[in-house]
């Protein structure tokens, strides 16, 4: 059977290409960065109880509008309040086979945000002078638009890395690198350290010394995987 040249050098070519096309190496990139977090909290709790569930949250919503107040009249830095609990229970005891009444809880938790991190010591010991003798959940974190800087700083250097590997790769085998072909993120993210832990023992008054706390870098790790084309 004879082939028409023209379909024969076409066919040639395709092969040619298709073959360049699948010279091509495949690398993941990682990137591994400790930072400092910009931003520390803890959650201060005006609890109260008394015989009937008017004198508790009474009591509750004096101690957490002192401390709001004193907290508002500090000169800590971009300071945030929130309400962070509300609650009111009846508290009882199981006696003669009956369930006895024995007044009744409220609980009205503040939340402080800072980004004076060593000063949340300081807003311990206002609270304590408030009355307040309950606290939890101290902990240290990135904002949302420092996390979201540096991912973009973590991908980039994935990248680069990326590119590194493939660049050795390439080279030992005797090789030029092409362009990129494809690029895809693999599911990482940052690891916030955990809570500080705390007592839950009645807290420092201002009067005395208030600790430095000092906050734990926080870890970021992302990776991507990226294709390159390998030319002759």
């Amino acid at each position: 059977m004879n082939m028409n040249p023209l379909f024969l050098i076409a066919c040639i070519i395709f092969s040619v290409n298709s073959f360049a096309l699948d010279r091509k190496v495949m690398v993941s990139g990682e990137c591994n960065l400790e930072v400092d977090p910009d931003r520390g909290s803890v959650i201060m709790v005006a609890d109260a109880q008394a015989p009937d569930a008017r004198a508790a949250i009474k009591r509750a919503t004096e101690l957490h509008e002192k401390l709001r107040a004193e907290l508002k009249k500090s000169k800590f830095k971009n300071l945030e309040l929130s309400q962070a609990e509300y609650t009111v229970q009846e508290l009882t005891a199981w006696e003669n086979n009956k369930s006895v009444s024995k007044g009744f809880q409220c609980r009205i938790g503040l939340r402080a945000v800072t980004t004076e991190i060593p000063s949340l010591g300081e807003i311990l010991s206002i609270a304590g002078e408030a009355g307040i003798r309950n606290s939890h959940s101290l902990q240290t974190y990135l904002s949302d638009a420092r996390a979201l800087e540096e991912k973009k700083n973590c991908l980039s250097i994935a990248a680069k890395n990326a590119r590194e590997k493939a660049t050795e790769l390439v080279r030992t085998l005797g090789g030029r690198m092409g362009p990129v072909i494809q690029i895809e993120e693999r599911t990482a993210g940052t690891r916030p350290p955990g809570p500080m832990m705390m007592e839950s023992a009645p807290m420092m008054a201002r009067s005395m010394p208030a600790p430095t706390l000092e906050a734990a870098k926080q870890n970021i790790h992302h990776e991507v995987d990226v294709t390159f084309q390998i030319e002759n």
